[in-house]
């Protein structure tokens, strides 16, 4: 038999009708050939004690850096008990038991296929596995991925990077959660990775708004003749708080200037690519003023009802024989719609262009996929329009203008202005007007000498920052990562909003809430809310993917970064009152340790070092903190867990590293 995993149930009865496997079972779909089943999406993960407070605050050191990440039964909210599997696992289970082919078709994204992979590698199923993409759910896509699957060995490489992401994730969330939850108590600051940085991104909007002072400026302008005799206006590249007095006595009515730029280029602006869930949230934020939760919640569901291509992050084009398809089939339709019959009634008409074509047969962006445009709410409807007017600007010519730039020179000043000349609208004809309104350019040639027919200047008074709103906030979080991990974005900032940081308003307004802004205040000096890092840390995935970096230096660099993050928490005067010593810092010999509840640390801001007082089991007193420093050894101490979970009794000394390491006593 041969399993197909579907990412829902919907899914599956649509795959169950077309493959005619349409006997309904308790949790799956089948006929003589095929089991067709789904998931709930994050049904296992790496393994976390849930609720185990002994693993929060007392049974292991700090920080947890396991060799090995095990897989265990994530909690769901469709089983009886939120802390217990999914009853979906069961299901899968047995049909695995039974089939020697998987074919999974979850969300053709990274996190699809992770979720997948960890299936899989959960419930220890070996026969053939092959990766199927669905980007559409219509009948003759369904068949020809299914009935002949080849597995999609570029999508291979992409789950890696979701992998090793997971890795970086749970290791960092885990230990910066844990050194909270000592601080401040379990669940009392709810912490991840990728989040904190966007928290304090509104923190320092909120800053500058709070702190803005308006600011005047003045830029001076004049005015000439070209040979023609038409006025033409000009501005300065310069400006001042206050003009100076030798440049308004040069800058004079009569004074003469000479053009020392006269330059024109043709550009061809390319239209612009198929919307991705990214694209699609940014640009319904700012049309229509959609929440990006909301946004992806319409789209999800139109791809589900087979009204579109899955909402995933990828923009690139559709083949010859999908754009063949388009054009035939779905245009003809479009044009039967009122809001995209005024743009065909206007001439347009669709073009195989670069922007559009599929060159390395990577996921396609989002398309419509069925009609007519019945049975859908108001909101999904724009939704629709959002993705049929990407298309069709997709499928049309490049916008082509002709540009003159022209400089003068003046009083010792350099005075510019830019002439755009429309040759070819192409995609912007479904624009509005000013999107592409043209200007005509002045008659005049490279250093030819010209009098100023009027002078005068501009003034203008620097505004304050506006609040985030939602296309703005996206599209700024979006800066921080590189592309492959911005899918991720929207789910930080609901995590922000569900744990009680981010207040977003009617008006579409983000603004820390007072928990927020008390986080904020607690993390913004670490490195756990530094955008740099987190860009770092995404091109360090990369790079180990592709091979440039191991995978054990992979795992020393994040483990590096996890202990210094969890360090800042620990060591964080904020949250503990430290107490000071007179101890130095053995590495580096300059610095003295303050001692705080879980970790003592070096006050010399290049050295940092830091020992952890929590080794297998036990704390280590200050008492003996000053003994293992000074005499580079502490006294024999009881308590001790070893791997087996034994106590014992042992003597806590310093490695090459100045770092913490138990010897068992009773085994020397």
């Amino acid at each position: 038999m041969i399993t197909i995993i579907a990412q829902s149930l919907r899914i599956a009865r649509n795959i169950s009708y077309i493959l005619q496997a349409d006997i309904e079972m308790d949790g799956y779909y089948a006929n003589d050939k095929y089991f067709i089943t789904w998931t709930y999406g994050h049904m296992v993960e790496i393994n976390t004690p849930r609720g185990n407070t002994g693993y929060w605050f007392h049974d292991a050191s700090f920080p947890v850096l396991p060799k090995e990440y095990a897989l265990n039964a994530a909690p769901s909210s469709h089983s009886e008990s939120r802390n217990t599997p999914d009853p979906q696992l069961a299901v899968l289970k047995n049909l695995l038991a039974k089939s020697k082919q998987v074919i999974i078709a979850t969300d053709p994204t990274m996190q699809g296929g992770l979720m997948s992979s960890y299936l899989l590698r959960y419930l220890k199923f070996e026969g053939k596995v092959t990766r199927v993409i669905l980007n559409d759910l219509m009948s003759d896509t369904i068949k020809s991925r299914l009935y002949y699957p080849s597995h999609d060995e570029s999508f291979d490489q992409a789950v890696r990077v979701a992998l090793f992401k997971d890795r970086l994730d749970w290791l960092a969330n885990v230990n910066v959660s844990r050194a909270f939850a000592f601080a401040t108590g379990m669940n009392t600051y709810p912490v991840t990775r990728t989040a904190m940085p966007l928290l304090s991104m509104v923190a320092r909007r909120e800053k500058n708004i709070k702190e803005f002072t308006p600011q005047s400026y003045h830029v001076p302008t004049l005015t000439i003749k070209d040979n023609d005799g038409n006025l033409f206006a000009f501005r300065c590249e310069n400006m001042w708080s206050v003009l100076p007095d030798d440049l308004t006595d040069k800058l004079r009515v009569g004074a003469e200037a000479a053009v020392s730029k006269y330059e024109v280029e043709t550009i061809d602006e390319a239209s612009p690519k198929l919307h991705n869930i990214i694209s699609l949230q940014e640009e319904a934020a700012r049309v229509f003023g959609m929440d990006p939760v909301q946004t992806y919640k319409l789209a999800r569901g139109l791809y589900e009802k087979k009204r579109i291509s899955f909402p995933g992050n990828s923009q690139a084009g559709i083949s010859r024989r999908d754009y063949d398809d388009f054009k035939k089939n779905v245009y003809p339709r479009m044009a039967e719609a009122p809001c995209f019959k005024a743009f065909i009634d206007n001439g347009y008409r669709p073009v195989f262009t670069k922007s559009g074509k599929d060159e390395y047969s990577a996921d396609h962006g989002i398309v419509l996929t069925a009609y007519p445009f019945v049975g859908l709410t108001q909101e999904e409807t724009k939704i629709i329009f959002l993705i049929g007017r990407r298309m069709m600007a997709t499928f049309s010519r490049s916008f082509r203008y002709r540009k003159t730039t022209v400089e003068v020179e003046c009083a010792g000043q350099t005075f510019f202005n830019t002439y755009k000349e429309v040759i070819r609208l192409g995609y912007k004809s479904l624009r509005k007007p000013e999107d592409y309104a043209g200007t005509d350019a002045p008659n005049l040639e490279a250093s030819q000498t010209v009098h100023v027919e009027s002078v005068g200047s501009v003034t203008k008074t620097t505004s304050p920052p506006k609040p985030y709103k939602d296309a703005e906030l996206i599209r700024d979080c979006h800066r921080v990562h590189l592309p492959d991990f911005r899918d991720g974005v929207v789910k930080d900032i609901m995590f922000l909003q569900s744990k009680g940081y981010l207040h977003r308003n009617r008006m579409g307004e983000y603004s820390l809430t007072e928990s927020g802004k008390a986080l904020n205040y607690i993390i913004r000096d670490m490195a756990i809310s530094d955008a740099n890092v987190l860009k770092t840390l995404d091109r360090l995935v990369n790079e180990t993917v592709k091979g440039s970096v191991t995978e054990e230096k992979f795992n020393a660099i994040i483990e590096s970064y996890v202990t210094g993050v969890t360090s800042q928490v620990l060591s964080c005067a904020k949250l503990f009152k430290p107490t000071e010593t007179d101890i130095k810092c053995p590495k580096c010999g300059k610095g003295i340790f303050r001692i705080f509840g879980k970790i003592a640390k070096c006050t010399n801001p290049e050295c940092g070092h830091s020992i952890y007082r929590q080794i297998d089991g036990v704390t280590i007193n200050s008492r003996e903190i000053r003994n293992l420093i000074v005499d580079g050894h502490t006294s024999p101490i009881r308590g001790f867990i070893d791997e087996d979970g034994k106590s014992y009794v042992g003597r806590v000394v310093l490695d090459d590293n100045f770092s913490p390491l138990v010897i068992n006593v009773q085994k020397h």
